[in-house]
């Protein structure tokens, strides 16, 4: 009697707790991952020494789970978990493998509180860990950018890194056809910035702000115009300088850094079967640079921090057509142009002084950009200083089946050198290399073409394979020119 007395006063204490409750919705997915590279380090080898990842062999498993709750009326929530790990890692030695990978426990992945017609009708505002996304991911995609050094793979494979979300606050102004979009997220903080300790730079910290405003036309085109700007301010102490790897060079140790991206997207469909979508983009603000001597690794006299002036650019077209030919394959093809300002001095003090910087920073620098996840290209370099041109050609050979091919050219904006040194990333993020350059003026980095299938097994099960060769163009030496290969295979689910 005691005990069925004990549960029924727990049953009536529990009950005000969920009353306000009116709806719960469990959802999430598995994918499990195999990844095979080879080469991805172009065959770098110096003095007889191979530096960067020559092969990988792995297998990966995600898996998030979301909750999202309605409360009361206008007032929801949304609570979501991820683990990433590849095969094993829980029994990986921190003597063997000092990175991310040995963290395989499990995460906060979304955690938010939404509140409807806040205050004014047309008003919501999100408050808490949530993704910020917009537009075909070029500048601000869904938690780029996507070569991260956070999360669990970051020292595996950071391009299949979910953890995609910042802590921050979104405000939604919903005016039907026009939709705008104010945000703020906190981009990086260090532990002195949160606490005020002294052993910490209190200033290392570095905030987004910005807002998105998408208009749909009435037009028969179903036109979309989006304009936007995105804002990231560093404190003095979390600065993204500039290095260079021998002779004197400048570093980000002085002031803030300042970014400001405007840009606009429109998209449209002049005919039922075609989708054409361009962008243009601009970086202004100030870039932090140090001397410092490229022997001694002292500040060169008179110590004194300057600023370059960033004035860069970045600017897309996108066309898809679904060709009206044996309708049931549903046969489509595709190409995509993409330029990303470069620097010819990138690493360089600009007037050869040992203080002074005095000309513009005209390097994209890639924000937030999810843009080629998946390829090899996009694993090796980052999105800057490049001409990208991409075609391709899908269709459906059998019910639940898609396959497709793309072939990707990629050619330097402006040519490398010592003093715009070329960065080999690493899809691991251990051995970033700086390329030996080839020869003089050179722009080719080289092409890429991807082979992709899809099958559908049922409508939550999928199965996809993706198989990628990367051949080096000249901005390569003759002993770095070896082809690079990947191929992924998964299989996800969701629920």
């Amino acid at each position: 009697m005691r005990k069925l007395l004990v549960a029924a006063i727990m049953v009536v204490l529990a009950t005000p707790a969920f009353a306000a409750i009116q709806n719960v919705k469990v959802s999430g997915d598995i994918t499990t991952s195999w990844i095979n590279d080879n080469s991805l380090n172009l065959g770098n080898n110096s003095a007889g020494v191979v530096n960067g990842q020559s092969k990988q062999n792995v297998f990966l498993t995600q898996t998030r789970l979301r909750v999202d709750a309605d409360l009361s009326d206008n007032v929801s929530t949304t609570v979501g978990l991820i683990n990433e790990r590849a095969w094993n890692a829980e029994n990986f030695n921190s003597s063997n493998v000092g990175n991310n990978s040995l963290d395989t426990n499990v995460q906060l992945y979304l955690a938010s509180l939404t509140l409807r017609e806040f205050l004014y009708s047309p008003l919501t505002v999100t408050i808490g860990r949530q993704v910020f996304s917009y537009g075909n991911g070029l500048i601000q995609g869904d938690g780029g950018p996507i070569n991260s050094g956070s999360g669990n793979l970051a020292s595996i494979y950071a391009d299949l890194n979910e953890r995609t979300a910042y802590d921050g606050v979104k405000a939604t102004l919903d005016y039907k056809p026009l939709s705008i979009d104010l945000i703020y997220f906190k981009y990086g903080q260090n532990y002195g910035s949160i606490a005020g300790s002294s052993v910490s730079n209190p200033e290392q910290s570095a905030d987004v702000y910005g807002y998105d405003a998408n208009y749909t036309l009435s037009d028969p085109w179903n036109t979309v115009v989006e304009q936007y700007l995105f804002t990231r301010i560093n404190g003095s102490g979390f600065n993204s300088g500039l290095t260079t790897t021998g002779g004197d060079s400048i570093t980000g140790q002085g002031k803030g850094s300042t970014l400001f991206i405007p840009g606009l997207r429109a998209s449209t469909n002049p005919t039922k079967s075609l989708n054409v979508q361009g962008e243009v983009a601009w970086e202004l603000g100030n870039v932090p640079v140090t001397a410092i001597n490229g022997t001694t690794g002292s500040a060169l006299s008179p110590n004194e921090n300057e600023a370059e002036h960033r004035d860069a650019m970045a600017a897309q077209l996108l066309a898809t057509y679904s060709l009206p030919v044996l309708e049931k394959y549903k046969p489509s093809v595709s190409a995509s142009y993409t330029y990303v300002s470069g620097d010819k001095n990138a690493a360089e003090n600009y007037d050869g002084s040992a203080v002074k910087s005095a000309k513009t920073y005209t390097a994209w620098d890639e924000f937030d950009t999810i843009q080629g996840a998946g390829t090899i290209y996009r694993a090796l370099f980052n999105l800057s200083n490049e001409n990208i041109l991409s075609v391709g050609a899908s269709a459906s050979p059998l019910e639940d089946v898609t396959a497709g091919v793309t072939w990707t050219g990629l050619w330097a904006a402006t040519p490398y050198s010592v003093q715009n040194p070329l960065t080999l990333l690493q899809p691991n993020g251990l051995g970033n290399i700086t390329e030996p350059v080839g020869p003089k003026d050179a722009y080719w980095l080289g092409n890429e073409t991807d082979l992709n299938v899809t099958y559908n097994y049922t409508e939550d099960v999928t199965f996809g394979l993706s198989v990628g060769w990367f051949v080096p163009g000249d901005v390569f030496t003759a002993n770095n020119k070896d082809t690079a290969s990947q191929a992924i295979a998964n299989v996800g689910v969701k629920f």
